[in-house]
């Protein structure tokens, strides 16, 4: 989302060019930010013992750049953007952005729970505070983070990368061809790292119920990690799929390819979702969704398709069943809204519009009493 958004904002002549700072190395998306000429400088922070020299970088950085806003951007990144403000006091406005939803402490690694508890305490400090979902401000809050100044910011995504099925496109085709699939059953995708929070189990049941219903499903399987899962997932993919309807496709970086010949999407998440990205993309693309009730995705779907209770596969599979008995034109109705719904509430332009916006009253709005939050933005849906 931090690279489209730059991306929007470069491509504006008459918004400021933006510096991104990483604090290690850059990685997939930091590369693909300097291949489009986006100034990223990094700060190479590997292990604790190198956090003097990267604090002196950062604070060269920002001298240099003497920035009217510095935009902290996810729970490190927000730490790291105060230590920035603190040290370059007249530097700029300073706001933070929270990417990730909140279960139970105990999912949390330790690192993270303690990052999390830090942001807590210096919550106090930002003009405001952008969450992807409602959801997350609820969580934050009622972890202890400031809920003044909190301001709910979807993702967004560009709608003509990610749009339906055409014929000259080919998509199923190409889909089908490129993973060796069959073409004649319904392909669910589900696309997520294989992380225990996407709960791969739940929909990998789903699935094997539903052709139990009787509807020949073939599942793939794409994200981080799921070229080679784990022995218990492999042992649920055994029990419940036949060999030749289960396709694990890894880290795909053509998702946008391939995604409008798929039938249906599917997302298990049992916690730490805010605003899936995969529910946007399949959306814009016309596909129906389903998913778990976690994060915003109920309030992102609406009637783009079904949301069920988490960790409930008997819920998912009677939902994947409902979307394979409509047949093809009642799936396509479905995608249609879905698509129509990301165009008016989750498109890029109109997203990256709600950033510059927050931007602009930032800098015209008085510095926030930082006891009481005062003058600061307020949540906004």
């Amino acid at each position: 989302m931090l690279s489209k958004l730059v991306a929007e904002h470069d491509a504006d002549p008459g918004f400021p060019r933006s510096t991104v700072v990483s604090l290690m190395a850059p990685g997939t998306v930091g590369r693909q930010m300097l291949a489009n000429g986006v100034r990223v400088e990094s700060l190479n922070l590997r292990q604790v013992w190198q956090l003097p020299a990267a604090l002196a970088l950062l604070t060269r950085i920002v001298r240099e750049q003497d920035p009217d806003i510095i935009q902290g951007w996810m729970y490190h990144g927000n730490v790291a953007a105060t230590a920035a403000a603190r040290m370059v006091p007249r530097c700029g406005a300073l706001l933070w952005n929270i990417r990730h939803s909140l279960g139970d402490p105990g999912v949390e690694k330790l690192s993270s729970e303690m990052v999390i508890r830090l942001g807590a305490l210096l919550s106090k400090t930002p003009r405001a505070t952008i969450y992807n979902s409602m959801a997350a401000v609820r969580q934050h809050v009622a972890r202890g983070y400031n809920p003044r100044g909190a301001v709910v910011i979807p993702n967004g995504f560009d709608d003509q990368r990610f749009r339906p099925d055409a014929p000259q496109r080919r998509s199923r085709a190409n889909l089908c061809e490129s993973f060796n699939i069959d073409r004649s059953p319904i392909l669910l995708a589900i696309v997520a790292r294989h992380h225990p929070m996407k709960d791969h189990a739940t929909a990998i049941e789903a699935v094997g119920k539903a052709r139990a219903m009787g509807h020949d499903i073939h599942l793939l399987l794409a994200g981080n990690g799921t070229d080679a899962l784990p022995a218990k997932l492999m042992a649920a993919c055994r029990r419940w799929l036949p060999a030749n309807r289960l396709t694990l496709l890894g880290d795909r970086r053509d998702v946008a390819e391939w995604l409008p010949g798929c039938d249906i999407i599917a997302l298990s998440s049992a916690w730490g979702e805010g605003f899936p990205n995969i529910l946007g993309e399949a959306m814009a693309s016309g596909v129906p969704c389903i998913a778990t009730d976690v994060g915003d995705s109920k309030l992102i779907i609406a009637d783009g398709g079904i949301c069920v209770p988490k960790a409930d596969p008997a819920a998912m599979a009677k939902a994947i069943a409902n979307l394979c008995a409509i047949g093809p034109e009642g799936r396509q109705l479905i995608g249609f809204r879905g698509r129509s719904r990301v165009q008016a509430e989750y498109s890029l332009p109109v997203v990256a519009r709600r950033y510059a916006d927050l931007y602009e009253t930032t800098l015209r709005t008085p510095l926030a009493d930082r006891s009481t939050g005062r003058d600061a933005p307020q949540c906004a849906g």
